[in-house]
């Protein structure tokens, strides 16, 4: 998973990613090691959760069935499905004023072209 600085994905963020509240934040969900003519990454669900730990018990859906959050406005799903990588949008937020650190995770599955 590679967070972007940009909405053309571009320039990645290097090291750690200080962003904005509310800022529009740009995500690569990417497998290597696969033959690109035969496989297509598919982002399952995305979500993010106040500490390192993707089973955490509070976390906010921004992905879900393949689709966006339908509570969530700000997420925009840019591709998924169609290469080795998939892409989405989200503003960024946080989840209380004492946890001002995100973490995303996300299920994905491969499929056959």
């Amino acid at each position: 998973m590679i967070p972007y600085e940009d909405d053309e994905f571009t320039r990645p963020f290097t090291g750690r990613v200080d962003a904005e509240l509310d800022q529009e934040m740009h995500v690569e969900v990417r497998v290597e090691g696969v033959d690109s003519r035969q496989f297509a990454l598919v982002m399952d669900t995305c979500w993010a959760t106040p500490v390192n730990d993707p089973d955490y018990s509070l976390r906010w859906d921004l992905i879900l069935s393949e689709c966006p959050n339908p509570h969530d406005d700000t997420v925009e799903p840019l591709q998924n499905g169609v290469s080795t990588s998939s892409r989405f949008s989200f503003r960024m937020f946080i989840f209380t004023a004492n946890s001002t650190r995100l973490y995303l995770h996300c299920a994905v599955h491969l499929c056959l072209l």
